[in-house]
């Protein structure tokens, strides 16, 4: 099946089985500590976080500092941005769904990949279906989201 990019795409051009564009993503400790300078509101004193404070991090659930869930989120729609315009991204109607499933590690190289799983018109809108998953390098499925994506065209 092709795979779709934004500059092309279109309603008629869609297909179920249609593959989105692949992203890999690299995090590191400064990836994860840039997100949550810039995403969190500032933290209140004596306020340790899992994110970023690796002694505090390494006697958690986690075992160690992981990113922020909404970073993965953003890496999902980033992904969405390769295939789809931001128009049609976030057009009423368009929803994006994601679950993390195992945590996102410093160090860790996850590649995210989808596909069209649905293709309908409902009510005159063009909605289009697709299932995104990340995979880490110990092939450990990190998350799975879903996607509906009104295309205008």
């Amino acid at each position: 099946m092709a795979t779709l990019w934004a500059k092309s795409v279109s309603f008629e051009s869609v297909q179920v089985g249609d593959d989105l564009p692949i992203l890999v993503k690299h995090e590191s400790q400064a990836s994860i500590d840039n997100y949550a300078k810039y995403a969190s509101t500032a933290p209140k004193a004596g306020w340790s976080n899992l994110h970023t404070d690796k002694e505090y991090a390494a006697q958690g659930i986690f075992g160690g500092t992981v990113n922020m869930g909404v970073a993965t989120v953003a890496y999902v729609a980033e992904l969405l941005e390769k295939a789809f315009s931001i128009r049609d991204i976030n057009a009423k109607g368009s929803t994006l769904k994601m679950r993390a499933t195992e945590p996102f590690r410093e160090g860790d190289t996850v590649t995210f990949t989808g596909q069209v799983t649905g293709k309908q018109v409902v009510d005159g809108t063009n909605l289009v279906e697709c299932e995104i998953t990340g995979v880490n390098q110990r092939s450990q499925t990190i998350a799975r989201a879903n996607a509906s994506i009104v295309l205008s065209t």
